[in-house]
């Protein structure tokens, strides 16, 4: 897209990178022209699509009980879902009787106090738990056994039980992982008639092994849902990954790919499908990218991208980090209580967004403004996220056609004022707002748009989305 000089009126009622943006000051504007279709509409955006996912070994520390995860919970929305899992559920041991953990629980024990401890957060947020048993080590009788005292601890909050995390790493065949698949379903439903399953975890780049597993459950699925992972970039062995590679086009035809794979699995079996662990970079993120605001509006674009696809929820790892901050963390560990990273900040826009059916768009611009209509009832929320570096690049105007029925709308812009624009740590609002201690987040401010007859226009600069409801 072409760069270009910021118009006179800045979206947003906070800072924004443009007047920060020496560089795209001298540059031409760009122009862009959208037309929305509120009444060609297409899947569901459900209410709390963004969740966490944490590793079993966050359980086994127990060392969140001490912050206030509930509030940043609560600040994501009152519904939402936490998945227990991760690698360091492989290396994670659940007793219910006090035995001494075998050498391999690297990772630590897991016990009903500690489930507890966790429930009672939940509980209090509104949120509902996915709870990953342990497949590396075959043990049905203990995984059934870990099951019910989960259903008897997190009572409703207990959406279903994960059997084993990406399996094709201890698996050759998916045929070998659904053997032994079906001895933990069938333990756990002995134990816990009616609970929830999730399958089949499989690894960023295993997506086959969806429709794969889909084929040998079809006729008689035991899974309520089927669970992905997708991570666009990688930090794994000697992998780098850029912030131009993460905004980038490839990453969104690789998430789009992951998801449809995902939905299409569920299809076959009339069960949703969901993102139970992802995140911007595998292997604990990269930093300079995943802990940056390049972040955010990678995670709002995301976010709505895959849900457009019919993915149902999102949960983005590592959702408090037991052994530290890692790069992608959206909750940093501090004493006593969290920090909300870049990251969280895009899930509270996608959050800010609410539910509803996505509306057609004509002409949206995949590389550099990326565009989202979300229909409910009478109100149509667009959603315009430039993830054009602002060091380069100026404001982008953009023409909205919105048919018939609204009278005008409220901008909430989600941006940073840090010179250091997408690699910037700090200085990020949404709506003039910053998360604060134990969550908090004061109401968002907003700023009119204008409907003329049946179109809008706004100025969306460089390193910034904006999110406009109309009425």
């Amino acid at each position: 897209m072409a760069a270009g000089v910021v118009g006179a009126t800045l979206i947003g009622s906070g800072p924004t990178r443009a007047a920060a943006s020496t560089p795209a000051d001298s540059a031409s504007a760009g122009s862009l022209s959208i037309t929305v279709h509120p009444d060609r509409l297409g899947s569901q955006l459900h209410p709390g699509y963004v969740g966490l996912s944490f590793g079993a070994a966050t359980v086994a520390q127990d060392n969140y009980a001490s912050t206030d995860l509930g509030g940043y919970l609560r600040t994501l929305g009152h519904t939402g879902v936490i998945r227990i899992g991760g690698n360091s559920g492989d290396a994670t041991f659940w007793t219910s009787t006090g035995e001494t953990a075998p050498s391999w629980a690297t990772s630590g024990t897991i016990t009903p106090e500690k489930l507890q401890h966790l429930a009672a957060i939940v509980r209090g947020a509104g949120w509902k738990v996915i709870l990953a048993v342990n497949l590396k080590h075959p043990d049905p009788v203990r995984a059934a056994d870990e099951a019910k005292y989960a259903r008897q601890i997190f009572g409703d909050s207990l959406l279903a039980i994960e059997v084993g995390n990406e399996p094709n790493f201890y698996y050759s065949t998916v045929a070998a992982y659904y053997a032994d698949f079906e001895s933990y379903v069938a333990a756990i439903e002995q134990a816990v008639p009616g609970v929830g399953i999730t399958g089949p975890d499989a690894e960023t780049n295993h997506s086959s092994w969806l429709g794969s597993f889909a084929a040998l459950e079809a006729g008689h699925p035991d899974v309520t849902e089927i669970s992905d992972h997708t991570y666009p970039a990688s930090a794994c062995g000697t992998s780098t990954a850029t912030v131009p590679e993460l905004l980038g086009t490839g990453s969104v035809q690789y998430e789009t790919a992951n998801a449809q794979a995902a939905v299409g699995a569920a299809a076959q079996l009339g069960v949703p499908a969901a993102m139970t662990e992802t995140n911007s970079v595998v292997c604990a993120g990269m930093s300079g990218v995943s802990d940056v605001f390049a972040s955010a509006l990678w995670a709002l674009d995301y976010s709505l991208l895959i849900a457009q696809q019919g993915i149902v929820n999102a949960d983005f790892m590592d959702g408090t980090n037991a052994a530290g901050c890692d790069p992608y963390t959206p909750l940093c560990p501090t004493t006593g209580d969290l920090t909300a990273r870049p990251i969280y900040y895009g899930m509270l826009a996608t959050e800010l967004v609410g539910s509803g059916r996505f509306a057609a768009l004509d002409n949206p611009d995949a590389a550099d403004v990326r565009a989202y209509a979300v229909r409910q009832g009478r109100r149509l929320t667009v959603v315009l996220d430039d993830v054009q570096d602002p060091a380069a690049n100026a404001a982008t105007t953009v023409t909205l056609n919105l048919g018939s029925g609204f009278c005008s709308g409220r901008l909430t812009a989600l941006t940073t004022s840090s010179s250091a624009g997408l690699s910037a740590t700090t200085d990020i609002t949404l709506g003039g707002q910053q998360v604060g201690a134990h969550g908090a987040f004061l109401p968002p401010q907003s700023t009119p748009v204008a409907v003329h007859g049946q179109t809008a226009t706004v100025t969306v600069p460089a390193g910034s989305a904006a999110i406009i409801q109309f009425d």
